[in-house]
Protein backbone atom coordinates (compact mmCIF):
# COMPACT_ATOMS: atom_id res chain seq x y z
CA UNK A 1 0.00 0.00 0.00
CA UNK A 2 1.45 3.39 -1.47
CA UNK A 3 1.41 6.37 0.55
CA UNK A 4 -0.58 8.13 -2.70
CA UNK A 5 -2.83 5.57 -2.92
CA UNK A 6 -3.67 5.69 0.76
CA UNK A 7 -3.91 9.54 0.95
CA UNK A 8 -6.12 9.64 -2.61
CA UNK A 9 -8.52 7.14 -0.82
CA UNK A 10 -8.86 9.28 1.96
CA UNK A 11 -9.23 12.41 -0.01
CA UNK A 12 -12.02 11.16 -2.28
CA UNK A 13 -14.07 9.94 0.99
CA UNK A 14 -13.30 13.42 2.63
CA UNK A 15 -14.39 14.82 -0.68
CA UNK A 16 -17.22 12.93 -0.78
CA UNK A 17 -18.30 13.88 2.83
CA UNK A 18 -16.95 18.19 2.91
CA UNK A 19 -20.42 19.04 3.80
CA UNK A 20 -21.17 16.80 6.84
CA UNK A 21 -17.81 16.27 8.09
CA UNK A 22 -17.43 19.56 9.94
CA UNK A 23 -20.67 20.35 10.01
CA UNK A 24 -22.41 17.84 12.18
CA UNK A 25 -19.25 16.99 14.80
CA UNK A 26 -19.15 20.29 16.23
CA UNK A 27 -19.26 19.85 20.56
CA UNK A 28 -22.03 20.76 22.47
CA UNK A 29 -20.83 22.72 25.44
CA UNK A 30 -23.49 22.72 28.40
CA UNK A 31 -22.65 26.17 29.30
CA UNK A 32 -23.80 27.67 26.00
CA UNK A 33 -27.27 27.23 25.55
CA UNK A 34 -27.79 29.04 22.44
CA UNK A 35 -24.75 27.47 20.89
CA UNK A 36 -26.16 24.02 21.27
CA UNK A 37 -29.83 24.87 20.43
CA UNK A 38 -28.45 26.44 16.94
CA UNK A 39 -26.30 23.22 16.33
CA UNK A 40 -29.07 20.89 16.89
CA UNK A 41 -31.25 22.53 14.70
CA UNK A 42 -28.81 22.68 11.85
CA UNK A 43 -28.41 18.66 12.38
CA UNK A 44 -31.96 18.33 11.94
CA UNK A 45 -31.89 20.49 9.20
CA UNK A 46 -29.13 18.68 7.57
CA UNK A 47 -30.75 15.02 8.12
CA UNK A 48 -34.26 15.98 7.37
CA UNK A 49 -34.49 18.51 4.43
CA UNK A 50 -33.83 18.47 0.98
CA UNK A 51 -31.33 21.09 -0.69
CA UNK A 52 -29.51 21.98 -3.55
CA UNK A 53 -26.92 24.85 -3.75
CA UNK A 54 -23.51 25.76 -5.23
CA UNK A 55 -20.05 26.29 -3.33
CA UNK A 56 -16.69 26.77 -3.17
CA UNK A 57 -13.97 24.31 -1.61
CA UNK A 58 -10.50 25.96 -0.48
CA UNK A 59 -7.57 24.13 0.88
CA UNK A 60 -3.96 24.07 -0.14
CA UNK A 61 -4.18 27.21 -1.98
CA UNK A 62 -6.49 25.81 -4.19
CA UNK A 63 -10.48 26.28 -4.68
CA UNK A 64 -13.01 24.24 -6.29
CA UNK A 65 -16.41 25.00 -7.10
CA UNK A 66 -19.20 22.03 -6.52
CA UNK A 67 -22.94 21.74 -6.39
CA UNK A 68 -25.10 19.34 -4.28
CA UNK A 69 -28.15 17.96 -4.41
CA UNK A 70 -29.44 16.21 -1.14
CA UNK A 71 -33.11 14.63 -1.22
CA UNK A 72 -34.53 12.79 1.39
CA UNK A 73 -37.91 11.10 0.44
CA UNK A 74 -39.63 8.09 2.24
CA UNK A 75 -36.93 7.88 4.59
CA UNK A 76 -34.50 7.68 2.11
CA UNK A 77 -31.82 9.64 0.95
CA UNK A 78 -29.93 10.41 -2.05
CA UNK A 79 -27.26 12.74 -2.69
CA UNK A 80 -24.65 14.10 -5.45
CA UNK A 81 -21.96 16.37 -5.36
CA UNK A 82 -20.52 17.40 -8.82
CA UNK A 83 -17.15 19.48 -9.47
CA UNK A 84 -17.83 22.17 -11.74
CA UNK A 85 -14.50 22.97 -12.81
CA UNK A 86 -11.78 20.66 -14.68
CA UNK A 87 -12.18 16.79 -13.01
CA UNK A 88 -16.08 16.72 -13.42
CA UNK A 89 -15.75 14.71 -10.42
CA UNK A 90 -18.97 13.14 -9.01
CA UNK A 91 -20.09 11.50 -5.91
CA UNK A 92 -23.43 9.75 -5.65
CA UNK A 93 -25.31 8.20 -2.79
CA UNK A 94 -28.21 6.35 -3.34
CA UNK A 95 -29.73 4.61 -0.06
CA UNK A 96 -26.63 2.32 1.10
CA UNK A 97 -24.47 2.44 -2.02
CA UNK A 98 -21.53 5.38 -2.44
CA UNK A 99 -19.91 5.72 -5.95
CA UNK A 100 -17.19 8.27 -7.07
CA UNK A 101 -16.84 8.88 -10.75
CA UNK A 102 -13.84 10.13 -12.18
CA UNK A 103 -13.95 10.94 -15.30
CA UNK A 104 -10.55 11.97 -15.52
CA UNK A 105 -9.04 8.58 -14.46
CA UNK A 106 -11.94 6.64 -15.97
CA UNK A 107 -12.77 4.82 -13.19
CA UNK A 108 -15.67 4.73 -10.68
CA UNK A 109 -14.91 3.46 -7.48
CA UNK A 110 -17.94 1.61 -5.47
CA UNK A 111 -18.54 0.89 -1.64
CA UNK A 112 -21.83 -0.59 0.06
CA UNK A 113 -22.50 1.02 3.71
CA UNK A 114 -24.99 -0.45 6.10
CA UNK A 115 -27.27 3.06 6.75
CA UNK A 116 -27.50 3.80 10.43
CA UNK A 117 -29.86 6.34 11.68
CA UNK A 118 -29.76 8.92 9.22
CA UNK A 119 -27.81 10.45 6.17
CA UNK A 120 -24.73 11.71 8.42
CA UNK A 121 -24.67 8.61 11.23
CA UNK A 122 -20.82 7.99 9.94
CA UNK A 123 -19.47 11.11 11.72
CA UNK A 124 -19.71 10.34 16.03
CA UNK A 125 -21.58 12.87 17.86
CA UNK A 126 -19.92 14.47 20.98
CA UNK A 127 -20.58 13.79 24.27
CA UNK A 128 -19.41 16.09 27.52
CA UNK A 129 -15.39 14.59 27.68
CA UNK A 130 -15.23 16.50 24.71
CA UNK A 131 -15.14 19.73 25.84
CA UNK A 132 -12.16 19.52 28.13
CA UNK A 133 -10.29 19.66 24.54
CA UNK A 134 -12.80 22.19 22.69
CA UNK A 135 -13.92 25.76 23.99
CA UNK A 136 -17.46 26.85 22.38
CA UNK A 137 -17.58 30.48 21.97
CA UNK A 138 -20.54 32.51 22.38
CA UNK A 139 -22.98 32.94 19.38
CA UNK A 140 -22.29 35.68 17.20
CA UNK A 141 -25.02 37.38 14.83
CA UNK A 142 -23.69 38.55 11.38
CA UNK A 143 -25.03 38.61 7.65
CA UNK A 144 -23.84 36.39 5.32
CA UNK A 145 -25.02 36.00 1.43
CA UNK A 146 -27.52 38.34 1.98
CA UNK A 147 -29.09 36.12 4.53
CA UNK A 148 -29.51 36.43 8.61
CA UNK A 149 -26.79 33.93 10.13
CA UNK A 150 -25.17 32.65 13.37
CA UNK A 151 -21.34 32.62 14.10
CA UNK A 152 -19.93 29.78 16.28
CA UNK A 153 -16.67 29.13 16.84
CA UNK A 154 -14.84 25.75 18.53
CA UNK A 155 -11.29 26.76 19.75
CA UNK A 156 -8.99 24.18 20.20
CA UNK A 157 -7.33 23.75 23.42
CA UNK A 158 -4.18 21.95 23.04
CA UNK A 159 -2.22 21.60 19.89
CA UNK A 160 -3.67 18.22 18.92
CA UNK A 161 -6.00 19.30 16.65
CA UNK A 162 -7.79 22.12 14.61
CA UNK A 163 -10.76 24.46 15.25
CA UNK A 164 -13.77 24.94 14.15
CA UNK A 165 -15.82 27.97 12.95
CA UNK A 166 -19.78 27.45 11.17
CA UNK A 167 -21.92 30.06 10.61
CA UNK A 168 -25.99 29.12 10.09
CA UNK A 169 -28.61 30.29 8.16
CA UNK A 170 -31.09 31.66 10.96
CA UNK A 171 -33.72 30.75 8.93
CA UNK A 172 -33.62 27.59 7.31
CA UNK A 173 -30.98 26.42 10.19
CA UNK A 174 -28.40 25.03 6.92
CA UNK A 175 -24.99 25.44 7.26
CA UNK A 176 -23.64 28.39 4.90
CA UNK A 177 -20.36 28.47 5.37
CA UNK A 178 -17.58 26.41 7.70
CA UNK A 179 -13.75 26.62 8.58
CA UNK A 180 -11.10 24.55 9.61
CA UNK A 181 -7.98 26.55 11.21
CA UNK A 182 -5.06 25.68 12.92
CA UNK A 183 -3.87 27.13 16.25
CA UNK A 184 -1.79 30.06 15.00
CA UNK A 185 -5.34 31.01 13.12
CA UNK A 186 -4.77 30.01 9.66
CA UNK A 187 -7.50 28.42 7.85
CA UNK A 188 -6.75 25.30 6.60
CA UNK A 189 -10.31 24.78 4.72
CA UNK A 190 -12.89 26.83 3.90
CA UNK A 191 -16.58 25.83 2.46
CA UNK A 192 -18.53 28.60 1.36
CA UNK A 193 -22.26 28.64 -0.30
CA UNK A 194 -23.09 31.41 -3.23
CA UNK A 195 -26.52 29.78 -2.82
CA UNK A 196 -28.38 27.29 -0.92
CA UNK A 197 -32.07 26.46 -1.07
CA UNK A 198 -34.40 24.17 0.28
CA UNK A 199 -36.70 22.34 -1.97
CA UNK A 200 -39.81 20.50 -1.85
CA UNK A 201 -38.57 17.30 -4.28
CA UNK A 202 -35.17 16.51 -6.59
CA UNK A 203 -36.14 14.02 -9.86
CA UNK A 204 -34.70 10.78 -9.67
CA UNK A 205 -33.04 11.48 -12.81
CA UNK A 206 -30.69 14.37 -10.83
CA UNK A 207 -28.93 11.39 -8.90
CA UNK A 208 -27.60 10.15 -12.25
CA UNK A 209 -24.05 10.87 -13.52
CA UNK A 210 -23.61 13.62 -15.96
CA UNK A 211 -20.80 11.73 -18.11
CA UNK A 212 -21.52 7.93 -19.45
CA UNK A 213 -19.39 5.54 -17.60
CA UNK A 214 -19.29 3.18 -20.11
CA UNK A 215 -15.75 1.52 -20.32
CA UNK A 216 -14.89 2.80 -17.30
CA UNK A 217 -12.63 0.60 -15.09
CA UNK A 218 -14.82 -0.40 -11.95
CA UNK A 219 -13.51 -0.51 -8.20
CA UNK A 220 -16.28 -2.55 -6.06
CA UNK A 221 -15.80 -2.89 -2.44
CA UNK A 222 -18.84 -5.04 -0.95
CA UNK A 223 -18.09 -4.53 2.66
CA UNK A 224 -18.28 -0.77 2.59
CA UNK A 225 -14.16 -0.85 4.01
CA UNK A 226 -15.57 -2.49 7.63
CA UNK A 227 -12.98 -3.56 10.30
CA UNK A 228 -13.02 -7.42 10.47
CA UNK A 229 -12.03 -8.45 13.75
CA UNK A 230 -8.46 -9.59 13.79
CA UNK A 231 -7.99 -12.56 16.32
CA UNK A 232 -4.14 -13.56 15.71
CA UNK A 233 -2.33 -11.78 17.89
CA UNK A 234 0.51 -11.44 15.84
CA UNK A 235 -1.05 -9.09 13.63
CA UNK A 236 -2.39 -7.45 15.86
CA UNK A 237 -0.79 -3.39 16.46
CA UNK A 238 -2.12 -0.97 19.24
CA UNK A 239 -0.86 2.71 20.73
CA UNK A 240 1.62 2.53 23.95
CA UNK A 241 -0.04 5.65 24.96
CA UNK A 242 -2.67 8.37 22.63
CA UNK A 243 -2.60 11.90 22.14
CA UNK A 244 -4.57 13.64 24.96
CA UNK A 245 -8.55 13.16 24.41
CA UNK A 246 -7.92 10.55 21.40
CA UNK A 247 -9.20 6.52 22.01
CA UNK A 248 -8.86 3.75 19.87
CA UNK A 249 -12.57 3.46 18.43
CA UNK A 250 -11.93 0.31 15.91
CA UNK A 251 -9.10 -2.03 15.32
CA UNK A 252 -9.21 -4.71 12.71
CA UNK A 253 -7.98 -5.53 8.99
CA UNK A 254 -9.43 -4.14 5.87
CA UNK A 255 -9.12 -4.50 2.53
CA UNK A 256 -8.78 -1.18 0.51
CA UNK A 257 -10.57 -0.51 -3.05
CA UNK A 258 -8.49 -1.77 -5.65
CA UNK A 259 -6.49 -4.08 -3.57
CA UNK A 260 -6.63 -7.64 -2.46
CA UNK A 261 -3.65 -7.73 0.73
CA UNK A 262 -5.70 -6.85 3.80
CA UNK A 263 -3.67 -3.90 5.75
CA UNK A 264 -3.78 -3.42 9.58
CA UNK A 265 -5.99 -0.62 10.52
CA UNK A 266 -6.44 1.24 13.95
CA UNK A 267 -9.09 3.75 13.86
CA UNK A 268 -8.79 7.12 16.92
CA UNK A 269 -10.90 10.07 17.39
CA UNK A 270 -11.12 12.50 20.04
CA UNK A 271 -15.52 13.00 19.07
CA UNK A 272 -14.33 15.58 16.30
CA UNK A 273 -11.36 14.48 14.50
CA UNK A 274 -10.90 10.91 13.22
CA UNK A 275 -7.78 9.72 12.20
CA UNK A 276 -6.92 6.02 10.54
CA UNK A 277 -3.22 4.27 10.73
CA UNK A 278 -2.51 1.54 8.29
CA UNK A 279 0.00 -0.56 9.11
CA UNK A 280 1.13 -2.69 5.67
CA UNK A 281 3.39 -5.84 4.97
CA UNK A 282 7.01 -6.12 5.87
CA UNK A 283 8.66 -4.13 2.96
CA UNK A 284 12.03 -2.07 3.05
CA UNK A 285 11.82 1.44 1.79
CA UNK A 286 12.63 2.20 -1.66
CA UNK A 287 14.41 5.56 -1.13
CA UNK A 288 15.73 7.73 2.49
CA UNK A 289 12.54 10.09 1.80
CA UNK A 290 10.00 7.44 2.28
CA UNK A 291 11.60 6.69 5.91
CA UNK A 292 9.55 9.89 7.19
CA UNK A 293 7.18 10.91 4.60
CA UNK A 294 4.75 14.05 4.92
CA UNK A 295 1.87 15.56 3.49
CA UNK A 296 -0.67 18.25 3.95
CA UNK A 297 -3.34 19.18 1.90
CA UNK A 298 -5.63 22.16 3.56
CA UNK A 299 -6.82 19.88 7.09
CA UNK A 300 -5.78 16.60 5.93
CA UNK A 301 -2.62 15.10 6.98
CA UNK A 302 -0.67 11.92 5.74
CA UNK A 303 2.42 10.82 7.12
CA UNK A 304 4.35 7.59 5.75
CA UNK A 305 6.84 5.92 7.70
CA UNK A 306 8.13 2.55 8.04
CA UNK A 307 8.16 0.49 12.01
CA UNK A 308 9.35 -2.33 12.57
CA UNK A 309 9.57 -3.08 8.90
CA UNK A 310 6.62 -2.44 7.97
CA UNK A 311 5.23 0.48 6.16
CA UNK A 312 2.93 2.67 8.28
CA UNK A 313 0.48 5.32 7.35
CA UNK A 314 -1.17 7.84 9.19
CA UNK A 315 -4.44 9.61 8.06
CA UNK A 316 -6.62 12.26 9.28
CA UNK A 317 -7.56 15.63 9.81
CA UNK A 318 -4.83 16.52 12.35
CA UNK A 319 -1.68 18.57 13.09
CA UNK A 320 1.44 16.41 11.68
CA UNK A 321 2.60 16.89 14.69
CA UNK A 322 -0.20 14.61 16.68
CA UNK A 323 0.39 12.32 13.34
CA UNK A 324 4.20 11.94 14.41
CA UNK A 325 3.30 11.41 18.10
CA UNK A 326 0.56 8.44 16.91
CA UNK A 327 3.29 6.27 15.19
CA UNK A 328 6.05 6.65 17.94
CA UNK A 329 3.73 4.82 20.15
CA UNK A 330 2.46 2.75 17.63
CA UNK A 331 3.87 -0.82 18.35
CA UNK A 332 2.66 -4.43 17.69
CA UNK A 333 1.41 -7.09 19.72
CA UNK A 334 -1.71 -7.23 21.77
CA UNK A 335 -4.07 -4.40 21.87
CA UNK A 336 -4.29 -2.54 24.79
CA UNK A 337 -5.48 0.46 26.68
CA UNK A 338 -3.34 3.55 26.59
CA UNK A 339 -2.15 3.82 30.40
CA UNK A 340 -1.84 7.64 29.75
CA UNK A 341 -2.12 10.88 27.13
CA UNK A 342 0.90 11.47 25.31
CA UNK A 343 2.21 15.02 25.35
CA UNK A 344 4.64 16.95 23.16
CA UNK A 345 7.93 18.06 24.19
CA UNK A 346 6.54 21.83 24.97
CA UNK A 347 2.59 21.89 25.77
CA UNK A 348 0.15 24.38 24.34
CA UNK A 349 3.30 25.79 22.50
CA UNK A 350 2.61 25.19 18.78
CA UNK A 351 6.27 24.52 16.94
CA UNK A 352 7.72 25.94 13.85
CA UNK A 353 6.66 22.89 11.29
CA UNK A 354 9.81 21.39 10.15
CA UNK A 355 10.60 21.35 6.44
CA UNK A 356 9.21 18.16 4.81
CA UNK A 357 8.74 16.82 1.79
CA UNK A 358 5.16 17.55 0.41
CA UNK A 359 4.83 19.78 3.21
CA UNK A 360 2.21 22.72 2.05
CA UNK A 361 3.43 25.53 4.78
CA UNK A 362 0.43 28.11 4.47
CA UNK A 363 0.70 31.79 5.70
CA UNK A 364 -0.90 32.87 8.73
CA UNK A 365 -4.70 34.88 7.72
CA UNK A 366 -6.01 35.72 10.85
CA UNK A 367 -4.68 36.47 14.67
CA UNK A 368 -4.86 33.46 17.26
CA UNK A 369 -7.75 32.78 18.42
CA UNK A 370 -7.22 29.87 21.19
CA UNK A 371 -5.10 29.58 23.98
Amino acid sequence: MSLAASFALRALRRWASLLAGVWVMLPIAAFADDARDWLERMNRALAEQSYEGTFFHERGGQSESLRIHHRVKNGEVAERLVSLDGSRREFIRLGEELSYVLPDQRTVIIERRPRRGGPLSNFPRLDERTARFYRLDEVQRTRLIERDARLISLVPLDPYRYGYRVWIDARTCLPLKSEVYDRSGQVLERIAFANLQRVADIPDDTFQPAVSTEGFRRIENDDGGRLRTVNDSAAVWSLRTAPRGFQVTQRGEQTLPGTDDPVSHIVLSDGLASVSVFIGARLPPRSAKEIALERQIGASTAFSTFLHGHHVVVIGEIPVQTARLIVAELAPGEPGVPARPAEPARPGVPGRPREAVGVVQPRPAFAPQGP
